[in-house]
C-alpha cells in the first residue's frame, strides 16, 4: 500500500494560487482592453461629432441651401453620437463621469422642444399691397412674394403691380372648411416611395381644397383689393396672373417650380383660381418634398399673389453667375419670344447672352435661336401656343442696351442680396422690362469650387500667402499679432489678426476681437475651428508658413474665400465679404442657428481651470471638449495601474541596454509568432515603430561625466527620496513595459531614477490622432531635476509639442495631426527617453543645459524629417 503523500496539499494549494493569479492576470488585460476600445470609440464619435458640428455650422452661414430633414437628421447624429461619447467615457472611467448625462440632458430636452415647435403664422391682414412687403415678412408673404415686395419697395425696380394674400388668409380656409384634420391624417400616414398611393391621397387633398368655400370675408377682401389694382391701371377687365407664394418657396430652392401658377386670368376666375394654387401644395410632387424632406403639415401654409399680367413680347431667365464657374465676373441671360413659360420649362430653343465687366464692357452673343414657336395670353382666360412672326424669325429678341438694362439689375440683386441670384424677367410690347421673380441661384458647394485651379487674386497687390484650408469663409483685416503661447493672449489688440503655428482651443477666448485668424497648422473640424465659425470669423487654416511669412504689427487682409492672404488692406476683397441676408428670413435657417447656440459654443477652453468639470459643460461642444481631454487622462492612469504578468507578455529581443516587454493588445505584432520573445521585426505597431527608430538612431554615448557634486547629489537624492521603489535603489535596470495595437502604443519606462510614459494613436484620421509624454523624477537635487525638465520640455517645444513644467515632471501633447507628421515627433521622443539618462547630474549651471541643448539638437536633426 503506499505512503500517502504529504506534501500533496502543499502543492494543490500553490497550484490553485498560480490558477487564480493566472485568471486575475487574464481579467486585469481583459479590462485594459476592454477599455481601450471604449477609449477608441470616445475619440471616433468625437470626430464624427465635430465633423457634424463643423457642417451644420456652415449651413448655418446662409449660404447653403438645405432643409429640415438635414436639421433634424444632423441633429440626431450629434445627440447619438454625443450620448455614445459619455457611454464609453463612463467605461474607461469606471462610471466616475456619469454627471455628465446632466447637461447633455439638459440641452438635449431644449433642442428636441425647439424642433417640435410649430410655425407660427402671423396675424396680419388677409391681404397686403406689394409695396407694404419685404424679405423679412417671408411667413405672412411666402418666399416669392416677399422678395418681389422687396424688389419694389426697397429697390425700387420694376415689378407688375399687384397684391399678396396671405398665409394667414389660408389658415383661415383650411380652419373655416375644417380640413387641417383629414390633411394632417392623410400626410401622417402616407408613404410617398408608393407612387399609386402617394397619387391617391394627393387627388384627395386637392380635392378637399377645391371644394372648400372661402369664407365670406376672406372673399371680399380679395376681390376688394383686385376692384383696386384695376382703378389703378385704369382697367376694369384687368388679367392677371396668380402666383403660389409658399412658406419656403425661392427660400428653400427644392421647392422651386413644385407648384401652380396661373396666367392671363380674369375676374370671374380670380377666386377658383386662388383655390386652385392653394390646393397645389396637394400636388404628388409638392407631397413627396415634404415628406421627404422632413417637414411638418403645418408649414404647408401657402400664400397667392395676384399680379397684373404682363403681355410680354420677350421673357426670359437670368443668372448673375455662372453656376459652373462663380469665381468669374459674368452674368447670364437667355430669351424667347412670348411669356417665359418656355424658357423656364425648356420647350424652345433661347437666345443665350453672357455678360463681362461692371457696366456691360463686354456682351457676348453664344447662340440666337431658331425659334418656332411661342406661348401667348389671347383674348380668352389662359395661355395658348402661336407661331413666331415671320419678321421676328431669327432675329435676336434683345438688343445691347436691354441686355445692359438686364445686367445691372442682376448686379444690384445681388448686391442686396448678398449672393447670387437666379431671376424670371418680361419685356413688354412697349419695351418696358419687369422682373417677376428672384431667389438665390444653387451653385456647386464653396468647397468644392475652391479647388477649381488657382484661386481668383486681385491685381496689384502682393499676396504673402495663397495656400490652406478655409475653416470659415469670409473676409478681414487688421494688425497681425502672432501667439505663440497663452502669455501672449494678454495683449491681443480689437480686430487683430490672429496668427498661430497651432490651433490650440484655448486661443478661442480672443476670438471675439479677432478679424480673422490663420495658422500654420490646423485641422477645420477642430475646437478652434469650430469656435470660428460660430463667431463668423473668417479663418484659414494649414497655411504651413503664416508665423514665418506674417509680422507682428504687420497689416494684412485675410481673403477666406479663396485662402489668399495680402499685404495692406485691400478693399477690394473687404468689399466683397458674403453676406447671407437672401436666406436670413427662412424658417429652417433661422431654427438651424438657434439650436447651434446650444450646441457650439466652447466655455470649456482651459484644462487647467476649476470649471473644467461636467458641471462647466453648458454646451453640447463642451461635452465633447471635456471628454476628449478627459479621456487621454483616463486611458494614461489605466496603463499605469494595470500589471501584466510576465505569463500576458513577450519580451523584447533588442540591443537597447533596457529590458523591454510587449503587450499585444490586438494587431501589434505579426501574426503566428509563438513563444515569449518576439523581435523588433515582428514588431507592427505603426507608434512604436516611430519610437523604436528613434531610440536606436543614434548609439547612447553612455553617461555623462560626473563631477563630485553631481555624483553625491545622485547618491543622496537615492537614500532620501521616499518615492523610489527601493528595488530601483538597488540598480539602474527594471521591466519597462511597451502596450501595443496597430495604432496604437503605451510605452512605461523606468531606467535608474527617472520615469517616462510615451502614449500615441496613429491612424487614419488627424482628428483622433495624438501624442503624449510624461517624464519625472532624477536622483539629483531638486535643481539640477528641474533644468532637466526644462532641457527636455525646450527640445520638445522645438519640434511643435505643448509642454507644462511641474517642480521636477514635465508633461507634453500634440495632437490633430497626419500619422507622417507625428511619427516624426515620436522618434524625438525615442531619443529624448535613451539620451537624456543621468543628464540631471551635470545640470549643474544654465551654461550646460544650453551645450547639452545644441548638442542633442544637432544629433535629432541628423535623422529627423520635420521641415523648420
Amino acid at each position: 500500500m503506499p505512503l500517502p503523500n504529504v506534501f500533496q496539499p502543499v502543492f494543490d494549494f500553490f497550484s490553485k494560487k498560480r490558477q487564480e493569479k493566472a485568471l486575475r492576470d487574464e481579467d486585469d488585460k481583459a479590462l485594459f482592453i476592454e477599455r481601450y476600445k471604449a477609449f477608441r470609440e470616445v475619440l471616433k464619435n468625437n470626430n464624427e461629432v465635430l465633423m457634424t458640428m463643423a457642417d451644420m455650422q456652415e449651413k448655418a452661414s446662409g449660404t447653403f441651401v438645405f432643409d429640415r430633414a438635414y436639421v433634424e437628421s444632423s441633429y440626431q447624429a450629434v445627440s447619438d453620437g454625443i450620448k455614445r461619447i459619455i457611454d464609453n467615457l463612463n467605461v474607461l472611467g469606471n462610471e466616475k463621469y456619469k454627471d455628465l448625462i446632466i447637461p447633455y440632458q439638459k440641452n438635449d430636452d431644449a433642442i428636441r422642444e425647439r424642433l417640435s415647435a410649430e410655425v407660427a403664422i402671423p396675424k396680419t391682414g388677409y391681404v397686403l399691397h406689394l409695396k407694404e412687403i419685404g424679405k423679412e415678412t417671408v411667413p405672412s408673404a411666402g418666399g416669392k412674394l416677399a422678395h418681389l415686395g422687396e424688389l419694389a419697395g426697397v429697390l425700387g425696380l420694376h415689378v407688375p403691380p399687384g397684391f399678396v394674400v396671405t398665409t394667414y388668409a389660408y389658415q383661415a380656409f383650411v380652419q373655416h372648411n375644417q380640413i387641417q384634420d383629414i390633411l394632417n391624417e392623410k400626410t401622417s400616414k402616407l408613404d410617398v416611395r408608393n407612387y399609386d398611393k402617394l397619387t391617391a391621397t394627393s387627388q384627395e387633398m386637392q380635392q378637399l381644397v377645391r371644394n372648400g368655400q372661402i369664407p365670406a370675408d376672406l372673399e371680399k377682401a380679395i376681390l376688394d383689393a383686385y376692384r383696386a389694382m384695376c382703378e389703378r391701371a385704369g382697367d376694369e377687365n384687368l388679367r392677371v396672373s396668380v402666383r403660389s407664394s409658399a412658406l419656403h418657396e425661392d427660400i428653400m430652392a427644392s421647392f422651386a417650380g413644385q407648384y401652380e401658377t396661373a396666367l392671363n386670368v380674369p375676374a370671374e376666375d380670380l377666386l377658383a383660381q386662388y383655390k386652385s394654387v392653394l390646393s397645389s401644395q396637394f400636388t404628388p410632387r409638392a407631397l413627396f418634398y415634404y415628406k421627404d424632406k422632413g417637414f411638418h403639415i403645418e408649414e404647408m401654409a401657402m400664400a397667392v399673389g395676384v399680379l397684373a399680367m404682363v403681355e410680354s413680347k420677350v421673357s426670359g431667365i437670368m443668372y448673375s453667375r455662372d453656376p459652373g464657374s462663380p469665381k468669374e465676373d459674368v452674368i447670364l441671360i437667355n430669351a424667347v419670344w412670348g411669356l417665359g413659360v418656355y424658357a423656364v420649362e425648356g420647350v424652345v430653343p433661347t437666345d443665350n447672352h453672357r455678360v463681362f465687366g461692371e457696366d456691360a464692357r463686354e456682351i457676348t452673343r453664344e447662340e440666337i435661336a431658331c425659334q418656332e414657336v411661342m406661348l401667348v395670353g389671347g383674348p380668352e382666360a389662359g395661355t395658348h401656343e402661336v407661331h413666331v412672326p415671320k419678321e421676328l424669325l431669327g432675329k435676336p429678341c434683345l438688343n445691347n442696351e436691354q441686355i445692359s438694362e438686364l445686367a445691372g439689375y442682376a448686379r444690384k440683386l445681388e448686391a442686396h442680396f448678398g449672393q447670387p441670384q437666379d431671376m424670371e424677367w418680361a419685356m413688354d410690347q412697349e419695351g418696358r422690362l419687369y422682373l417677376l421673380q428672384s431667389r438665390p441661384l444653387r451653385l456647386a458647394s464653396p468647397r468644392a469650387l475652391a479647388d477649381e485651379g488657382r484661386p481668383m487674386v486681385s491685381k496689384g497687390y502682393k499676396i504673402l500667402l495663397d495656400s490652406g484650408n478655409v475653416a470659415c469663409r469670409g473676409a478681414g483685416a487688421g494688425p497681425v499679432c502672432v501667439v505663440n503661447r497663452e502669455e501672449d493672449l494678454a495683449d491681443f489688440p480689437e480686430g487683430g489678426v490672429l496668427v498661430v503655428r497651432h490651433t490650440h482651443p484655448e486661443f478661442a477666448v480672443v476670438l471675439q476681437k479677432a478679424s480673422a485668424v490663420v495658422s500654420d497648422i490646423g485641422t477645420v473640424l477642430g475646437h478652434l475651428a469650430t469656435v470660428a465659425r460660430e463667431y463668423d470669423v473668417p479663418a484659414i487654416f494649414n497655411t504651413e508658413n503664416a508665423t514665418r511669412v506674417l509680422k507682428n504689427g504687420m497689416k494684412v487682409t485675410v481673403d477666406a474665400v479663396y485662402a489668399n492672404v495680402y499685404e495692406g488692406v485691400v478693399e477690394e476683397v473687404l468689399k466683397g465679404k458674403r453676406t447671407t441676408d437672401a436666406f436670413q428670413s427662412s424658417p429652417v435657417l433661422k431654427e438651424l442657428r438657434e439650436i447651434l447656440r446650444m450646441i457650439t459654443p466652447l466655455n470649456l477652453t482651459d484644462p487647467r481651470s476649476p470649471d473644467f468639470r461636467p458641471t462647466g459643460c453648458k454646451t453640447l461642444h463642451d461635452i465633447t471638449r471635456f471628454a476628449h481631454e478627459v479621456s487621454m487622462r483616463a486611458l494614461f492612469d489605466l496603463s499605469k495601474e494595470s500589471y501584466f504578468a510576465a505569463r500576458s507578455t513577450k519580451q523584447l529581443v533588442c540591443e537597447v541596454p533596457m529590458q523591454w516587454w510587449i503587450i499585444d493588445l490586438e494587431d501589434g505584432i505579426k501574426e503566428g509568432v509563438k513563444g515569449k520573445k518576439v523581435r523588433y521585426e515582428d514588431i507592427q505597431s505603426i507608434p512604436m515603430r516611430a519610437v523604436w527608430e528613434g531610440m536606436t538612431a543614434l548609439p547612447w554615448k553612455g553617461p555623462p561625466p560626473v563631477d563630485t557634486k553631481g555624483f553625491l547629489s545622485v547618491m543622496f537624492g537615492a537614500t532620501t527620496d521616499p518615492t523610489m521603489d527601493p528595488l530601483v535603489r538597488k540598480g539602474f535596470v527594471d521591466k519597462n513595459y511597451i502596450i501595443i495595437s496597430k495604432h496604437f502604443c503605451n510605452l512605461s519606462s523606468r531606467l535608474g531614477f527617472h520615469f517616462s510614459t510615451t502614449e500615441a494613436y496613429l491612424g487614419h484620421n488627424p482628428n483622433e490622432n495624438y501624442v503624449s509624454f510624461i517624464f519625472k523624477g532624477g536622483a539629483a537635487d531638486v535643481d539640477r531635476r528641474v533644468r532637466r525638465v526644462h532641457f527636455v520640455g525646450k527640445l520638445l517645444q522645438h519640434f511643435d509639442f505643448r509642454t507644462e513644467v511641474k517642480d521636477d515632471s514635465l508633461f507634453a501633447r500634440l495632437d490633430g495631426h497626419e500619422q507622417d507628421y507625428l511619427k516624426e515627433r515620436l522618434k524625438v521622443l525615442g531619443h529624448i527617453m535613451i539620451h537624456t539618462r543621468q543628464l540631471d547630474m551635470v545640470m549643474f549651471n544654465d551654461a550646460m543645459v544650453n551645450w547639452y541643448y545644441q548638442d542633442m539638437l544637432k544629433g535629432i536633426e541628423s535623422f529627423v524629417s520635420i521641415p523648420h
